[in-house]
């Protein structure tokens, strides 16, 4: 299955995101957190670094492989994101 803008590393659906500036990637992280929480699903913030942002995910209850929760999750995080 395949996600707009999310790849397959290291068995975990990355996404990489660049926003106008600090405020607008952290405001987005919070969107997400507060997603990931109605959820019970949670990333990984692997990088953010002012106006860019790397996210990782994989279901850790299923062994570290990707799910489809995994997917939905992501599917999510595009709506957040208007992608």
């Amino acid at each position: 299955m395949e996600i707009e803008g999310w790849l397959v590393v290291n068995g975990m659906l990355v996404r990489e995101f660049e926003f106008e500036d600090q405020t607008e990637a952290a405001e987005f992280i919070l969107l997400v957190a507060k997603m990931s929480d109605a959820m019970g699903h949670h990333c990984e913030v692997l990088h953010h670094s002012w106006n860019k942002l790397r996210l990782s995910i994989c279901t850790h209850d299923a062994g570290n492989t990707i799910t489809e929760k995994d997917y939905f999750w992501a599917e999510e995080v595009n709506r957040i994101v208007g992608k």
